[in-house]
């Protein structure tokens, strides 16, 4: 049985998005608002005369029937209308050839982390994966990916999945020696790094603290670095405790490296590594799309599945920007956790608007153009 708390969210929820529903396609640029300190005026305030990032949504009550179960028909229309909006494109086939060529290596991330209650829905990649198809990227050139098979299954992807190959992060081959991120903050390595328990060199920190493992060093994902030639990075709408959202930036960060732990500790302290690390060529110089998952809002207890802090929200979003759909994100989270009288996030999602400085996209709210698509409404 559901809380009164819990259904005056979902109410919340859903006027929120009816509030964006209800904004105009096209709005004039509003000047940028005065900034009562010059030196601390940021990138996005300073690039007010540029076009602003579009992220388009498409939302439907009807996506979701009884217990939630996703509706494959309306979800695929949601998805067409959405690759349309964001390519300019007429016909879905021509808008995915504009992304992708039958020649490419396409992946699929997805977050499965929040498995069945908040994680990426299989409706929604096989709306892509149909989409892929249907442009003449064939089958075995179709990956879906996370790090966790445990999660991926959970989550309800399938190892003979229809239309794609099903991958996940080996510990103990799947991270490529040769594709590293070094930062200036150790970490702690554990099982499923990829030098745990290497006892070839021991190092003199590692002598300094009783023998523990610590490194500097990160390797990217095989699957990323090396498999993939293209990536529609499908995150999902969650919280996250140590990154204030688990949304695009971080889907296609801290999931495809090991000792990922130190930038997720990083983040709760305010540094902006998670959007540095996304502007590195493996990942800032694959993903084409993003289509976040937004069916379903879970405001907390994510990156992990808890049904009491997830409520119906019955979109998706998509477009080219990342820093604009996180930033999206975060604000309707943030509305949602205040109007149930938990702390902000904000202060652990500071690397997004990192993001703006780094020329991924833009942060700020009135840089940021909501479009609609689709015929699809609210009951």
């Amino acid at each position: 049985m559901k809380s009164p708390g819990n259904t005056l969210v979902r109410i919340v929820g859903i006027l929120l998005l009816w509030t964006i529903s209800r904004a105009p396609a096209q709005i004039e640029d509003p000047p940028a608002p005065p900034n009562p300190d010059p030196g601390m005026a940021g990138t996005s305030e300073r690039r007010s005369s540029l076009q602003k990032s579009k992220v388009y949504y498409a939302i439907d009550s009807n996506v979701l029937g009884p217990s939630r179960t996703v509706q494959p028909r309306i979800v695929a229309r949601m998805v067409e209308s959405l690759v349309c909006g964001a390519t300019g494109k007429a016909a879905p086939a021509e808008a995915w050839r504009s992304l992708v060529s039958p020649a490419d290596k396409v992946g699929i991330k997805v977050s499965a982390s929040g498995r069945t209650v908040s994680g990426t829905n299989p409706e929604v990649v096989a709306a892509v994966v149909e989409g892929l198809r249907e442009a003449g990227v064939p089958e075995k050139n179709i990956i879906v990916w996370d790090r966790n098979l445990e999660d991926l299954l959970a989550a309800g992807f399938k190892k003979g999945g229809d239309g794609y190959q099903l991958r996940w992060v080996d510990p103990a081959s799947g991270y490529d020696s040769k594709a590293q991120v070094s930062a200036p903050v150790l970490g702690k390595l554990i099982w499923g790094d990829r030098k745990f328990g290497e006892k070839s060199v021991r190092r003199f920190s590692d002598m300094l603290t009783g023998g523990e493992q610590l490194s500097s060093q990160s390797y990217y994902a095989k699957v990323l670095s090396t498999e993939v030639t293209k990536v529609i990075n499908i995150p999902s709408l969650t919280d996250s405790y140590t990154t204030g959202i688990n949304g695009a930036l971080v889907n296609m960060t801290l999931a495809n490296l090991d000792n990922w732990r130190r930038f997720a500790k990083s983040a709760a302290e305010g540094d902006s590594y998670i959007a540095e690390i996304y502007a590195d060529a493996p990942i800032r110089g694959k993903v084409v799309l993003t289509i976040m998952d937004a069916l379903i809002l879970q405001y907390a207890g994510g990156p992990f599945p808890d049904p009491d802090f997830a409520v119906e929200n019955y979109a998706l979003f998509a477009g080219r920007d990342p820093v604009a759909i996180d930033a999206t994100a975060l604000r309707l989270i943030e509305e949602v956790r205040k109007a149930n009288r938990m702390p902000s996030v904000k202060p652990m999602a500071v690397y997004i608007e990192a993001g703006v400085e780094l020329g991924l996209g833009e942060f700020l709210e009135h840089r940021i153009e909501m479009v609609r698509v689709g015929v699809e409404g609210i009951r």
